[in-house]
């Protein structure tokens, strides 16, 4: 079994057939309750053992009318404040569980089981939770740490094609920003023609890059808005795209995000062309999109605006001098960031 540690507090546990194993990782003696929150999705296999609240699956539900559903659930179980909650699915579950559990009574303990790959090295590492509000991507959420993340490989067997790809945006964002040689290597294949053992190996080393990023920086005040990169285009896309028949996944979403803030990268004097259009290939050869349909560059705009991670309406963007080397807090005019809208309107 792998192992990352997160902050000195807890560890990410990483192995095909964990799960079977839970009781021997964490104390569950300890607990008056577990309760576990999934969605709809989910097969009833996984930790059938316990008390489940189940709610609709997507992004488009992660809001605070499926909160109160889960608050209300939580009372009825009669959970406490001794009560552990896991948190069984993907992003979506575990942002919103997190946040759920850590506004019951005051805060519940959780654990975090992501059964997507996208989960697994992004959203259940690092105590980001929350929800989404008033078409803005996790406008409403607080930092609360888990007692731990369990992440089993095998329930990823299941994933359809585009869900699993869809985790290697992320993966590639963290070569891209902090890693070259990791870049290489998750690029290397194709995402489905890497075995089981480099699967866990790459998990292990994403949670790592992640870990050690938000390790002195756990409000993202300095070094952990590193990981912001593709994120600010991407999430505007995002939220864009819910409104649609065909919204987007989160990774892809990153995906066409780093590949407009790549290009403002360039335009503002960084990374090179050829860094560009090696990201791009990158990208386009794991299956992940660089493209997006925008029908209101305006709304785009207006979304960035309303960013979080905005100042006095300014957004700090997270650029690339090359792949591998990222920089913070970089001030980006709008004449930057049209070109890079058309850019990804193709």
């Amino acid at each position: 079994m792998e192992t990352v540690e997160v902050f000195g507090q807890y560890k990410v546990y990483i192995d095909s057939g964990v799960l079977k194993n839970l009781d021997k990782i964490v104390d569950l003696t300890k607990f008056s309750k577990v309760v576990v929150i999934t969605d709809e999705k989910i097969p009833n296999n996984h930790l059938g053992q316990f008390e489940r609240i189940i709610v609709p699956s997507g992004e488009g539900y992660k809001n605070i009318e499926t909160v109160r559903i889960i608050w209300k659930k939580l009372l009825d179980l009669r959970a406490d404040r001794k009560s552990l909650v896991i948190n069984l699915g993907g992003g979506v579950i575990g942002d919103m569980g997190g946040f759920a559990a850590g506004t019951f009574m005051r805060g519940l303990k959780f654990l975090q089981v992501p059964t997507t790959l996208l989960a697994a090295v992004d959203a259940s590492v690092g105590g980001k939770v929350g929800i989404d509000f008033e078409g803005v991507k996790n406008l409403i959420g607080s930092f609360n740490q888990p007692i731990g993340v369990i992440v089993d490989v095998d329930t990823f067997q299941s994933l359809p094609d585009r869900e699993f790809v869809s985790g290697f945006g992320e993966i590639i964002k963290h070569g891209i920003i902090a890693d070259a040689n990791y870049f290489k290597e998750v690029t290397s294949k194709k995402p489905r023609d890497f075995s089981k053992e480099e699967l866990i190996g790459i998990i292990k080393k994403s949670c790592q890059i992640k870990a050690e990023i938000i390790s002195s920086d756990e409000k993202e005040s300095g070094s952990r808005k590193l990981l912001n990169f593709g994120h600010t285009i991407g999430h505007a896309i995002e939220s864009d795209s819910l409104s649609s028949d065909q919204p987007l996944l989160h990774g892809e979403a990153v995906s066409i995000g780093m590949m407009a803030e790549a290009v403002i990268s360039q335009q503002v004097g960084y990374i090179s062309q050829e860094g560009v259009l090696k990201i791009k290939n990158a990208l386009e050869n794991a299956g992940l999109p660089t493209d997006y349909k925008i029908k209101d560059q305006k709304r785009i705009i207006e979304l960035l605006s309303r960013d979080k991670k905005s100042e006095a309406g300014s957004v700090n963007w997270t650029l690339i001098k090359d792949i591998g080397e990222a920089i913070i807090n970089q001030p980006v005019s709008e004449d930057k960031i049209i070109p890079a809208l058309q850019f990804i309107a193709g």
